[in-house]
């Protein structure tokens, strides 16, 4: 429903003073122009919240985050793992509601002293009312997302499923399980998802690997209810790149489901989240040592680490020489060391996130030392 906020005052002003004759018009005055009425909405493209639960435990997490993490036009799919995968629920948030604001003055014809201050106060007045509607737009789009996430009854839904046979749970099979619903979501409604797509694995077991292209594209989450190792989350990491995600990281316990829903917000392509990225921090071939040049640059990040809300998102890259898989291990090797570095020096470790690119992402030939590197992207909650 569109609601409309008219303009007024200052041109019955104006009439009234025309009157008076201060203007120097003996006819009537008419009002003065405006252009086109202005939408005022939130920014919202399409994208994909998909996540596969691995049996009732999840159900207070995932419902909390996709409350967190709403926002208009999206599509939320939940899917058990198994196979088949049955599906529990699939529904689409509303849409943006729009405001209509009256259209911005136009400029007067003349130039005088008098027509400029009263086009002064005509704008402010314009701009007073279109601060308005946004607020009424984000009002109202509150109130139909809260409205919606309220029928969706996530966490009952979710709290009510069994426990998945075997191997059914598997990062392998539950990877699966994603990229065919994802197929099949494209395929209904094209690219209108763009690189928001966002895929949610709760598994137990972070073992197989899925195949190569299977998840391209797709920014990757794995949920454990357990602190993985450096080596297992590494392999899973390694494995979900391979097979074409854009980025990958997994997530244990010691992340706070307000950090988590941060980054999951801003892989959806809502705004919230400001970034700085640091300047590269360089290696020896086949190291993941650091040298007295890098601490020196990574400790000048400490301060902004130190602070309230903030996420150090640890990205690892290797040169082209050598296998892939030796690649993707080295490049988080990598990441894990400026992450140990921040670690010893006063930086929650839940608020670090390492991500191993292996030999992607070239910002030189191949074999260049530029491509060694680890770049430190700091998000803060706006």
């Amino acid at each position: 429903m569109q609601r409309i906020i008219q303009w007024s005052g200052a041109a019955g002003l104006a009439v009234t003073l025309a009157g008076c004759g201060l203007l120097g018009v003996t006819g009537p005055v008419k009002a003065p122009s405006t252009g086109p009425s202005v939408v005022v909405t939130q920014d919202a493209l399409p994208s994909i919240l998909l996540a596969v639960v691995n049996g009732p435990r999840p159900g207070a997490a995932l419902s909390g985050l996709v409350a967190s993490t709403a926002q208009p036009s999206e599509d939320l799919e939940v899917l058990q793992a198994g196979t088949p995968s049955d599906t529990v629920l699939s529904s689409s948030s509303p849409a943006a509601p729009t405001v209509l604001v009256a259209g911005k003055p136009n400029p007067p014809t003349g130039e005088t002293s008098y027509l400029a201050a009263q086009y002064a106060s005509r704008l402010n007045l314009w701009r007073a009312e279109v601060a308005t509607g946004k607020r009424a737009a984000a009002t109202e789009a509150h109130q139909v997302l809260s409205s919606w996430l309220s029928g969706l009854r996530l966490q009952a839904r979710v709290g009510l499923l069994p426990d998945p046979p075997g191997r059914a749970s598997g990062l392998d099979a539950e990877s699966a399980t994603a990229a065919s619903a994802l197929a099949g979501l494209a395929e209904e409604n094209g690219n209108a998802f763009g690189d928001r797509r966002v895929i949610l694995l709760y598994t137990d077991d972070l073992a197989g690997q899925p195949p190569v292209g299977e998840l391209t594209g797709d920014t990757v989450f794995v949920v454990t209810p357990y602190l993985p190792t450096a080596a297992a989350s590494s392999a899973a990491q390694v494995d979900l790149l391979a097979a074409g995600a854009a980025q990958a990281a997994v997530v244990g316990p010691e992340v706070p489901a307000a950090r988590f829903a941060s980054l999951v917000s801003a892989a959806l392509g809502r705004e919230g989240m400001a970034e700085h990225v640091s300047v590269p921090v360089l290696f020896p071939n086949n190291s993941a040592a650091l040298s007295s040049a890098s601490t020196a640059s990574l400790a000048a990040l400490l301060p902004q680490l130190r602070a309230a809300g903030v996420t150090a998102v640890i990205n690892g890259f290797a040169s082209m020489p050598g296998a892939a898989p030796a690649n993707y291990a080295l490049s988080y090797n990598r990441a894990a060391a400026v992450a140990a570095y921040f670690e010893a020096r006063g930086v929650p470790v839940s608020s670090l996130v390492i991500v191993g690119h292996g030999a992607t992402d070239l910002v030189a030939p191949g074999g260049s030392a530029s491509n060694r590197r680890v770049t430190v992207v700091i998000e803060k909650s706006a």
